[in-house]
């Protein structure tokens, strides 16, 4: 009995123990927010389960979310007020949670359209096709088209439509393709908005004439230079004259000369003739949409702030939640530590999936110039914004994106502006973070967004992205500043298919942004048609290790260092292109201005103090910059690699750099499959003979174990 007595005792005193311990919350769309928030008696709301851990002095609390769709109108805020060690927001068993920043359309509020004007303007097989989506009426509020593209902030979208979980487009002409900027009138300047004359150019095609009675409307293309893109809106066109009038100014103004320099426009009714396409109607807060056969479910992005911001606070685990329908980023997290966003998607946002740091925003910017890539701006929280200006004005600019905070099994996908902003760490004392992204398929992340808006951007020190599959983009897969990055085991294709001087792993024009490796990469399938660059050393790039990477049709320049010093690439594989490896010496040229005194580069290298620890002695070379010629292209070493069927192995002057132990072939170097280069070599390969010391490379571990 008392043996009995006192096991009893001891389990109910472990139960006790157990439950001031650790706390679950439960919510479900179904629920009450009077409700205990029990197992029986859920919460309704996700917002009511936070604010009621505030109260709560435990281990660690869990949220548990039943499930359904949670539609949010405000950010949720995951901030460190409750005493709990560790919390944890994640769905009950293997139910499928989602998170919205849009609104549910019920089918039926589709209806056909009996404003004559507007049917009138529709072509002919449309007008009994093409329905009209009442917002006003619904009471949702509509946001109108925006200027997007190069230099300008990275902002809220504007409303989309999204049917059975895939974004629409707006109407576009011409449908799949672009047509060329004809003569310039005007090509503008883009300095001073109010001051300077719009672009004014012409045009070559006759449909356009069909646009006579359109208004004003959007067009969208690469005007100037084949890295910035734009949309920009239409004032009016003069059909008569085949011209068109502009309503607002982009950075470079327009040009012509270059195969790149096209466009197209968006938003007409006129255009309206493909399933899955939509017209935003602001004056009339009417949405037309050609609607897919078979659609089951409609929705409208609505929220123009994060769905949840995670905030000054640790030990926070977000786990198998999809998140969508905002018109800007997913997640967001600042001064946090040890958190985990794992096994989540991030889809259908109007804005960047996961935003990892503080961004910046310049008030009241009436000018291009110096536009949002240059300009930097006022530290800001929750958005993107001036960022990549920002970070080109002030060098050590610390986005306060915590430590060890890991995005992991992860899917982004069908995104406007990006996928992860991963800053972290701190450039003026080399402190590094730790933040990782690991394991996440990044794709399809420049709907509205195009230029610098990467599927990862990398700031700050001593941050990773490993393993990832990223693809599907018109421009870079990943951008990075800072010091002392990881990027490894990814496998990127099919990204860059539209730019012009653009790399899928780009970053550049500051020497003190030292201690990066590249390593264990696979780039395939990237555009040869213009200057596309697997891996690209821009405007004096310095001290990157590259090794261990496969570049199979990997663009037209799968290398370039533009001009800098100790780059170091051993044991690459270059397979099948034109060229392999650019080398410049662009400040003895071009680029003299950025290593004169006070230039760019001098500015940079003051701003780190780079004479004095910790960078003198983390890059020992940095301290006699400017004793070694820095217009003179030096200690980059190229060594141990493997050209095969390369037609041209250096574009460039070879003694730019060092070159010693490589192999040039036509010939099987011993692959297990030539046309499946991951596949790896044979044990008997001739690769192992013909270079000294060549390592058996991971082959097995390169790209994301999710399914595509």
């Amino acid at each position: 009995m008392k043996k009995t007595l006192i096991l009893l005792l001891a389990m109910t005193f472990g139960t006790v123990h157990n439950f001031w311990a650790d706390t679950e919350i439960y919510v479900s769309p179904k629920g009450n927010d009077k409700a205990s928030g029990s197992f029986h008696k859920p919460l309704k709301t996700i917002d009511a389960a936070l604010q009621k851990i505030n109260s709560i002095d435990r281990e660690s609390v869990t949220i548990i979310l039943r499930q359904g769709v949670y539609e949010l109108d405000s950010t949720l805020v995951v901030g460190r007020k409750g005493n709990f060690r560790s919390l944890t927001i994640c769905p009950y068993e293997h139910e499928e949670v989602r998170i919205s920043g849009g609104r549910k359309i019920p089918l039926a509020q589709v209806k056909k359209i009996r404003d004559a004007k507007i049917n009138e303007r529709l072509q002919s097989p449309m007008r009994g096709v093409v329905r009209e989506l009442d917002l006003g009426k619904l009471n949702i509020p509509m946001t109108d088209l925006r200027a997007s593209g190069f230099g300008r902030p990275s902002s809220p979208a504007w409303t989309e439509l999204f049917a059975d979980d895939a974004p629409l487009s707006l109407s576009r002409w011409p449908n799949d393709s672009t047509v060329r900027i004809g003569k310039i009138l005007e090509p503008g300047n883009g300095e001073y908005v109010e001051s300077e004359k719009f672009p004014v150019f012409q045009y070559y095609e006759d449909r356009p004439a069909a646009w006579n009675k359109a208004g004003s409307f959007w067009i969208s293309g690469y005007f100037a230079h084949g890295y910035a893109s734009d949309q920009i809106r239409v004032d009016h066109i003069d059909p008569a004259t085949k011209t068109i009038y502009t309503a607002q100014q982009t950075v470079y103004g327009f040009m012509t000369g270059a195969d790149w320099r096209r466009w197209y426009a968006v938003n007409l009714l006129e255009e309206l003739d493909r399933p899955g396409e939509y017209v935003l109607d602001k004056e009339r807060e009417k949405i037309y949409v050609y609607l897919p056969e078979g659609t089951k479910s409609l929705n409208v992005s609505v929220l123009g702030e994060p769905l949840m911001a995670i905030e000054n606070c640790a030990h926070v685990t977000v786990r198998g939640i999809t998140f969508e329908y905002g018109r800007s980023m997913g997640i967001y997290l600042e001064n946090t530590q040890h958190v985990r966003i794992q096994d989540c998607i991030v889809r259908n946002m109007g804005g960047v999936g996961i935003s990892v740091g503080m961004g910046s925003e310049t008030p009241d910017k009436t000018v291009l110039k110096p536009h949002a890539a240059e300009a930097g701006g006022l530290p800001k929280s929750r958005v993107v914004g001036d960022l990549q200006g920002k970070i080109y004005q002030d060098v050590l600019f610390n986005r306060n994106g915590g430590q060890d905070n890991g995005i992991i099994n992860c899917r982004l996908y069908q995104l406007g502006s990006g996928g992860i902003s991963l800053g972290g760490g701190d450039r003026k004392t080399l402190t590094p973070a730790g933040n990782f992204v690991q394991n996440c398929l990044i794709h399809d992340f420049n709907r509205v967004e195009k230029s610098y808006r990467p599927g990862v951007w990398i700031d700050g020190v001593g941050n990773r992205v490993s393993q990832c599959n990223i693809y599907n983009a018109p421009s870079m897969a990943i951008l990075f500043h800072g010091n002392n990055h990881i990027i490894e085991y990814c496998k990127i294709t099919n990204v860059c298919s539209e730019v012009d001087d653009q790399g899928a792993i780009y970053y550049g024009r500051d020497p003190s942004e030292l201690g990066h490796v590249i390593r264990y990469c696979y780039f395939y399938k990237l555009s040869p048609r213009h200057r596309v660059t697997a891996t690209y050393h821009d405007d004096g790039a310095c001290g990157a290790e590259v090794y261990g990477n496969i570049y199979y049709h990997a663009g037209s320049l799968p290398v370039l260092i533009g001009g800098g010093h100790y780059n170091r690439y051993h044991h690459n594989i270059f397979i099948d292109s034109p060229t392999a490896i650019h080398l410049d010496n662009r400040m003895q040229n071009w680029g003299t201005g950025m290593v004169a005194p006070n230039g760019i580069i001098d500015q940079r290298l003051r701003a780190v103090d780079h004479k004095n620890p910790p960078y003198s002695t983390a890059y020992p070379f940095l301290a006699r910059y400017w004793d070694e010629n820095p217009a003179y292209p030096h200690g980059n070493v190229i060594e141990g690699n493997l050209f095969y069927r390369i037609q041209n192995v250096v574009h460039g002057q070879t003694q730019w750099a060092e070159f010693w132990n490589n192999w040039i072939t036509d010939k099987d170097p011993g692959f297990v499959d030539p046309k499946q280069p991951l596949k790896g070599f044979r044990k008997d390969a001739p690769i192992y003979k013909m270079i000294a010391g060549f390592p058996e490379l991971p082959f097995e571990k390169i790209g994301c174990t999710l399914e595509e």
